[in-house]
């Protein structure tokens, strides 16, 4: 027999004792979310957290403060499929409170169909209004400009000020915090990028996920562009390394063939890396990471390493933390058409001109980058 369920009008905060928290998307979207997770527990320490996400995306539980979760074959399968095995393992996984993102009118129904006492989710309506414990608010949209991380968050706040009233005190800023690698994985790391190497310590990852691809949400830079600017770091004086994953085979085989036959501070590390962790691993071991709107970018927030991202179609507003000089976006200047990425259409146009940044704004964005590391607090 299962535990009596609570009534919503009579729950304590050390009543909850087991959160399920619903979250579909890639690596980057599960980082973007991390803040959500890391509040509730800061503030309720005793809860046992599930997180249901993606199967693609099952590895990132290595990065997150998560006790278990529960990966769902999302692409490929009908939302009515999806909704009913995830409402069955809801209403049978002993939940005190469901905390969802997502703005489809059918969540609220599903959650309230699950019989979880504390239903979280985005405002979508009359629905939402009748049947959700407490709403967060989400813009329409097309009115999304900020941070995904602070909408995200919304979720976290409205939950604990159910919960906890005026005692509860938000987390500022709004930020991914990782679980660091092992110290093994940080050895690691110190072997193929040492510590004091002549110049800086430039880690590349050209790297996107083989869905967007497929999907034509094309979001990497041209490999000859890549090879011109690991070329000119090098000739600066840096140490460049260059990682990926099993995706990105064919992008890293033409940015080698493309790079001169000698060219000294350049070291490929594709190939190496099994892991997240070991990815965070090179991360940290760098000085600052040069890539796309991709996981390793959030990667990167998530550690509070600089990073310079190079962004296409998508809107960098959205993906990046506001206000933070570590944390850089270089886009094509003056292209009106820019972003257009989920606001105007879901896939790339024919002509994908956002995806031409000079390699010039790169190396100057990467220069300011290093030279805001190098500079002592005040």
């Amino acid at each position: 027999m299962g535990k009596q369920r609570l009534r919503p009008d009579a729950i304590k905060p050390d009543a909850i004792k087991r959160i399920a928290f619903i979250n579909f998307g890639g690596i980057g979207d599960e980082i973007l979310f991390a803040p959500v997770i890391e509040d509730v527990r800061r503030a309720l320490p005793q809860a046992h957290c599930t997180l249901f996400l993606e199967r693609r995306s099952q590895s990132v539980k290595d990065l997150l403060t998560i006790d278990a979760v529960v990966p769902l074959q999302v692409q490929g399968q009908s939302r009515q499929s999806l909704f009913a095995e995830l409402w069955n393992r809801l209403r049978t996984g002993d939940f005190d409170a469901v905390i969802s993102s997502g703005s489809s009118p059918f969540i609220p129904v599903l959650l309230f169909a699950s019989g979880i006492p504390v239903r979280v989710g985005f405002q979508t309506g009359a629905v939402s209004r009748a049947l959700l414990t407490t709403e967060a608010p989400l813009a329409p949209r097309h009115a999304r400009k900020g941070y995904a991380a602070d909408m995200y968050f919304a979720l976290a706040s409205s939950f604990l000020r159910y919960l906890l009233g005026d005692a509860y005190q938000p987390m500022r800023p709004v930020l991914p915090h990782l679980k660091p690698p092992s110290e093994a994985d940080r050895q690691w790391a110190a072997s193929v990028i040492p510590p004091h190497p002549p110049g800086s310590k430039i880690l590349i990852h050209p790297g996107v996920s083989a869905i967007s691809v497929q999907k034509n949400i094309l979001k990497g830079w041209p490999p000859a562009r890549w090879a011109e600017c690991i070329t000119q770091l090098c000739q600066q004086g840096h140490q460049v390394y260059l990682a990926g994953g099993p995706d990105d085979a064919e992008t890293i085989d033409q940015i080698q063939q493309a790079l001169p036959a000698t060219l000294n501070g350049f070291h490929s590390l594709y190939g190496q890396t099994k892991n997240l962790l070991q990815l965070g691993a090179l991360v940290l071991a760098a000085d600052v990471l040069i890539g796309v709107d991709s996981s390793p970018m959030h990667l990167a927030v998530g550690y509070q390493k600089p990073v310079v991202a190079i962004f296409g179609p998508t809107d960098e507003r959205k993906l990046l933390p506001p206000n933070d000089a570590r944390f850089q976006a270089v886009t094509v200047e003056n292209l009106s058409c820019r972003p257009c990425l989920w606001d105007v259409r879901n896939e790339n146009c024919a002509t994908s001109d956002c995806l031409q940044v000079p390699v010039s704004l790169v190396l100057a964005k990467v220069q300011e980058v290093l030279q805001g590391a190098a500079s002592p607090a005040i």
